[in-house]
């Protein structure tokens, strides 16, 4: 069970309202509070960090589906006091996944194919 110290962001219906509602460049901005810029840039599929200043500024990325999606995923997972929680769901092993880390998956393989599988695991890690 989830400590009542550390409540998630937002629920998974509330997180998946709050991605899909706002601009692309306001969803990479909050991605970046929440994981970082390189991490934001593996998931976006670019290899430099100046491609998600530019999507910040106002440029539309490549995919705009993903990181919204990814979005979504991080307001269910992160606490309101710790970011580096949702940063160490992205980067670890996840055996709920088969051992493979979301961060890889987002940036490797078709959202159609990974979708149902992260958001399975993200609610799991969320009821805690």
């Amino acid at each position: 069970m989830r400590d009542p110290q550390f409540p998630p962001v937002l629920a998974d219906v509330d997180s998946h309202t709050r991605a899909m509602s706002i601009g692309i460049g306001s969803v990479v901005e909050q991605l970046v509070d929440l994981l970082g810029l390189t991490m934001v840039a593996a998931i976006g599929g670019v290899g430099e960090t100046r491609a998600v200043q530019q999507w910040i500024a106002g440029r539309e990325p490549q995919r705009p589906n993903v990181l919204r999606f990814a979005l979504q995923l991080a307001l269910m997972i992160a606490t309101e006091e710790d970011n580096t929680v949702a940063r160490a769901w992205f980067q670890g092993s996840n055996p709920q996944l088969g051992d493979r880390m979301p961060l890889m998956m987002l940036r490797n393989e078709p959202l159609e194919d990974i979708q149902a599988p992260l958001m399975a695991a993200a609610r799991s890690f969320a009821a805690r």
